[in-house]
C-alpha cells in the first residue's frame, strides 16, 4: 500500500469538488419546465458505462419487455475501463463539458458529486425519483442524497460484503468459518488456515489477502457515516479506533498475504489456494466464477462477515449530469427508472453479470432461491438478499471523499509505519477538522 502526502491528496480533493462545484444542478422549478417524454417521438441516447455494464445494459434491452415499452429509443455507448471512465467523468463534469446523456458511477465516485453539483437533482418533479426509488434498499437510496435532501443519482446494482472462502481448504483445517460471532473469532480461526505448504519455512497459504481488506466493514463499506448526528466527524471514536485495532490485529496475527488488490499474485491466490477466505461484494462470485478461479467450481461458499457485521462493497447509480440538454433529461429518467425499478432489468442484469439487484420486490424472485452450481449448489443469493436488506442507511456528506482519503492515511500508518491506533486516529481527526472547519 503507497502512502500519500496527506497535503496533496487533500488539495486534489477539494480542487476536485470546487470545480465540480461550479455547475450546481438546476433548481426544482427548473426541472419541472423539462420537455415531457413523448412515446410518439423518436430518441438518440448516450449512456456512458465501464466494465461489463454495456453488456448488461444491452442484454435488458434485447428483451421483449424493454422493446415493447421503448421501440422509439435508440441507445449508444461510450464503454471504458473502471479507472478511465470515471477519470474522464470527473473531469468533464468540473469543466462543464459535454457529456453522455445518461453516466453511470460506482458508489464510491458518487460522494464527490452529493453537494457538489454537476448532476441533476432526481428527487425534483418532474423525475420524482424519491418515490420511484421507494421499493430500492434504503441505504443505495441514502448514498446519493445530500443533507438538501437531493438525489444526484440512482442506484441500480449493490454488493452486499459477505465473506467467499474455499470449502476444502477450511474442512481440511478441521475449523468452520460459517456465522462467525465476532472478528476475534475470525483471527483464531484464520491462525490454523494459515500455513507453509511446502515446507521451507516460510507461510504460503494465508487466511485472508490482506488486513486492509476489512477495514471499511466496521464503517458502512467507506460510505457515508463519518460524521455523528451532531455533525462530529469520526465519532464515536471506538467505531473507528476499532476498525484500525481490527486491521492491526490481523496483520500481527500474520494470517494475511500482504497481497495488493488486482496483482498478479493476488488473482492466482484465489485459483492456487494461497488465500482461504475473502471479504468482498456479492459482485465478486460473479468475477471467481467467469474468470479469477474458473477451475475450482464447487469448492467455493459464501457466509455472512464476522459478528454479521454490515457493509455494501460496490455497486452502481445512473445520473443525468446537469449539462444534458433539456430535451434529453425526460428520456434519459425513463430509461434509468426502467433499469432501476424493473423487475425485468433487475433480473435480466443481475443474471448477465452477477450484479446484484437494488429492487427489494425481485428479492422474493423464484431466481433467487435457485442452488448456484459453482458454490457448491449453495442458495448464495437468499444469503445476498439477507444482508442487503439489514444493511443500515448512512448519512452522506460534501466531505466524505476526502474523509476517506485521510482515514485511509491512518489506515497506512498503522498497518506500514507502525505508528499507534490512538496517535493515527488524533492525526486523521485533527485533519478533518482543520478540512471542515
Amino acid at each position: 500500500m503507497m502512502k500519500r502526502r496527506l497535503s496533496l491528496a487533500l488539495a486534489c480533493l477539494l480542487m476536485a469538488m470546487a470545480m465540480v462545484g461550479c455547475s450546481k444542478e438546476k433548481k426544482g422549478a427548473e426541472a419541472a419546465q423539462i420537455p415531457a417524454y413523448d412515446p410518439e417521438k423518436s430518441y438518440n441516447l448516450s449512456i456512458g458505462c465501464y466494465g461489463d455494464l454495456e453488456k448488461a445494459y444491452q442484454a435488458v434491452m434485447a428483451t421483449e419487455d424493454f422493446k415493447a415499452k421503448f421501440p422509439n429509443i435508440t441507445i449508444e455507448f461510450q464503454t471504458a475501463d473502471f479507472g478511465g471512465h470515471h477519470s474522464r467523468l470527473t473531469t468533464v463534469l468540473a469543466a462543464g463539458e459535454a457529456t453522455n446523456d445518461i453516466e453511470a458511477l460506482e458508489v464510491g465516485y458518487v460522494a464527490k458529486f452529493v453537494e457538489g453539483g454537476g448532476l441533476t437533482n432526481l428527487a425534483a418533479a418532474p423525475y420524482n425519483a424519491i418515490d420511484a426509488g421507494k421499493d430500492v434498499v434504503d441505504f443505495a437510496m441514502s448514498n446519493a442524497t445530500t443533507r438538501k435532501g437531493h438525489l444526484v443519482a440512482f442506484p441500480v446494482d449493490i454488493a452486499p460484503a459477505v465473506m467467499f472462502y474455499r470449502k476444502s481448504i477450511v474442512d481440511a483445517a478441521g475449523v468452520s468459518v460459517e456465522n462467525l460471532a465476532s472478528w476475534d473469532e475470525y483471527i483464531e480461526i484464520g491462525k490454523k488456515l494459515t500455513r507453509d505448504r511446502d515446507g521451507d519455512g516460510v507461510n504460503d497459504q494465508f487466511a485472508i489477502p490482506n488486513a486492509s481488506d476489512v477495514a471499511m466493514t466496521p464503517l458502512n463499506g467507506g460510505k457515508g457515516g463519518w460524521f455523528n448526528s451532531e455533525g462530529k466527524v469520526l465519532e464515536p471514536k471506538e467505531k473507528f479506533t476499532g476498525a484500525l485495532r481490527l486491521v492491526k490485529e490481523i496483520r500481527e496475527a500474520g494470517i494475511d498475504g500482504d497481497l495488493g488488490a488486482w496483482t498478479g499474485p493476488w488473482t492466482q491466490s484465489f485459483a492456487d489456494g494461497t488465500v482461504v477466505t475473502t471479504v468482498n461484494g456479492a459482485w465478486f462470485g460473479g468475477a471467481l466464477k467467469t474468470w479469477i478461479a474458473t477451475d475450482t467450481a464447487g469448492d467455493w461458499r459464501v457466509t455472512k462477515l464476522p459478528g454479521n457485521t454490515l457493509a455494501a462493497l460496490g455497486g452502481t447509480y445512473l445520473a443525468i449530469p446537469a449539462k444534458v440538454a433539456d430535451e434529453q433529461k425526460a428520456v434519459a429518467w425513463e430509461v434509468i427508472k426502467y433499469l432501476g425499478t424493473s423487475a425485468n432489468a433487475q433480473i435480466t442484469t443481475f443474471t448477465t453479470i452477477d450484479a446484484f439487484p437494488a429492487l427489494t420486490t425481485v428479492f422474493n424472485d423464484p431466481i433467487m432461491d435457485e442452488p448456484v452450481e459453482y458454490f457448491g449448489g449453495q442458495k448464495i443469493r437468499q444469503l445476498y438478499a439477507e444482508v442487503a436488506s439489514e444493511i443500515p442507511s448512512a448519512s452522506v456528506s460534501e466531505y466524505d471523499a476526502a474523509v476517506l482519503s485521510v482515514f485511509s492515511n491512518a489506515l497506512t500508518d498503522v498497518l506500514v509505519n507502525g505508528k499507534s491506533i490512538e496517535d493515527s486516529y488524533n492525526t486523521a481527526l485533527a485533519s478533518i477538522s482543520a478540512l471542515v472547519d
